[in-house]
């Protein structure tokens, strides 16, 4: 006697579509991307580790990436959004003073770049001063990011978004970090890095109290 039933019968399995099973395969590559870039660097992160960690075919990598480049500047586009969401989410909008705001999110920023898969991706912008296809693929990244960066600075001080330096001010301080950043690989324990955090933070506060020129 059979022991089934028709309220014991598992559910039919669903099958995800092609996309879906693209989308899938894509994700993985991405991911397995940042995780060799961390763990191996840029020389060594290529395409066949990648999709041996992917668990994915040589082959198939190439049918969703047809280059080193395109899949190198693919990873930094998924990660940098999903970094900039992290970021965001730990700045307490509710900090009652801008100026405590203000070194709340520099100091954020200073943590987020020493993240190893930040040094990886800030790695592919230095290989690319000699790897014309690297510059040409991150090149069409690169200006989304950096506008997305500025919206997100807006969002987190609307009091002093519409100060006429605010965006000098933000490159400012994105440029500032991220060569110390690049810097502390080489002398992590370097003091002054936090010497210029502090007057990055003074700048800040000093340009956005002033009063616009006229």
């Amino acid at each position: 006697m059979s022991d089934s039933s028709p309220g014991l019968e598992a559910a039919p399995r669903v099958r995800r579509t092609q996309q879906e099973r693209r989308d899938s395969t894509r994700l993985k590559l991405l991911e397995a991307t940042v995780e060799c870039l961390v763990e191996l660097g840029y020389a060594r992160a290529t395409t066949l580790a990648v999709a041996q960690r992917a668990g994915i075919s040589h082959g198939a990598l190439f049918k969703h990436f047809p280059t080193k480049a395109a899949l190198l500047g693919a990873a930094v586009e998924h990660l940098f959004p999903r970094i900039i969401d992290e970021y965001r989410s730990t700045i307490d909008a509710t900090v009652p003073s801008p100026g405590d705001r203000v070194a709340q999110a520099i100091e954020r920023l200073w943590s987020i770049y020493q993240r190893p898969e930040l040094l990886a991706a800030i790695e592919l912008y230095v290989a690319a001063r000699t790897d014309p296809e690297l510059a040409s693929a991150l090149s069409t990244v690169d200006p989304p990011h950096r506008r997305h960066l500025h919206r997100v600075a807006r969002e987190l001080f609307p009091d002093v978004a519409a100060h006429p330096g605010f965006d000098a001010i933000i490159e400012l301080i994105l440029n500032a970090v991220q060569g110390a950043a690049v810097g502390g690989v080489a002398l992590p324990a370097n003091p002054d890095h936090r010497r210029m955090l502090a007057l990055l933070v003074q700048l800040a506060r000093s340009a956005f109290s002033s009063p616009p020129p006229p």
